[in-house]
């Protein structure tokens, strides 16, 4: 059996200031891990090492760095220049892989096969098929699979990121169903969307409630879909919320692996849970 290593952002004086409550949650969540896996912290400005850490071809197992422009939350030129000064130093081996996009923008399919993105005008323009056919064969060498499938970035949805939609846990296709001050549930992708995916990688599909507060754009209090499934366990965000009973269920329900909730109530207020906060390599 592989065993990923998992690597996070450390907790510095900086990152605290940035998010106060990182050192606490860190400390917890890395004892959770390391029953399972090796984890390795590097320090960096920004926790949220998902989004700009060196994606891993499924097939060569080699490592490729997209360029990371974020252009929402608190990213200035300056601090995200830090950020993939930082990321060069600590992966110096990683291939270029000339494409604008972050790793929460990408969700890779049971078979790795395909890789789901949402559309986004910083990755590529609408108007413009030849700069979105780079794009793909970009992503498809950095990735090592054989089709990208874009679907539209949602209404409102103002970081466009995949991983708080979709996820897959096994074969089975896990998808977020938002609730608006517990109001009433829609799905997180509209039923284009959803086609598209059923037409390109033909799944079960089991929702998991996510209770998302509208007037905060940036939290992912409630955002259950973004867990974290290794070859050994499965990590599931809890918020202290009525729904974490049931959504860990709905988990536990759909695989064989040992469940783990990891309480992230404080820290998803600043805009991810589980696997925002993590990356994992085969090594």
């Amino acid at each position: 059996m592989k065993n990923e290593v998992i690597y996070m952002a450390k907790p510095t004086w900086y990152t605290e200031q940035v998010y106060p409550g990182h050192a606490k949650f860190y400390k917890k969540f890395v004892a959770q891990l390391k029953q399972y896996h090796e984890v390795r912290a590097l320090e960096l400005p920004d926790i949220w090492v998902r989004d700009f850490l060196p994606v891993q071809n499924t097939q060569t197992g080699e490592l490729y760095q997209p360029f990371f422009d974020p252009r929402y939350a608190n990213y200035t030129p300056k601090f995200t220049a830090a950020i993939r000064a930082q990321v060069r130093g600590a992966f110096p081996h990683a291939k270029a892989c000339d494409a604008r996009i972050d790793g929460g923008n990408i969700v890779l399919t049971p078979d790795k096969k395909q890789a789901f993105c949402l559309e986004k005008k910083t990755i590529f323009r609408p108007s413009d098929p030849a700069q979105k056919a780079y794009v793909e064969q970009e992503l498809k060498r950095a990735l090592g699979v054989q089709q990208i499938v874009w679907l539209p970035q949602q209404k409102g949805d103002k970081i466009g990121h995949i991983d708080g939609y979709i996820q897959f846990l096994g074969d089975v296709l896990i998808e977020g169903a938002a609730s608006i001050w517990y109001g009433d549930i829609d799905p997180l992708l509209d039923s284009k969307s959803a086609h598209r995916i059923a037409r390109s990688h033909p799944f079960t599909s089991v929702s998991l409630l996510c209770p998302v507060a509208g007037n905060d754009w940036l939290s992912a209090k409630g955002l259950y879909v973004n867990f974290l499934e290794t070859s050994r366990a499965v990590f599931v965000p809890q918020f202290n919320l009525k729904q974490d009973d049931e959504n860990a269920r709905v988990i536990r329900n759909h695989t064989r692996k040992p469940v783990v909730r990891v309480d992230c109530a404080q820290i998803a207020e600043y805009g991810g849970a589980v696997h925002c906060l993590t990356r994992e390599y085969d090594e």
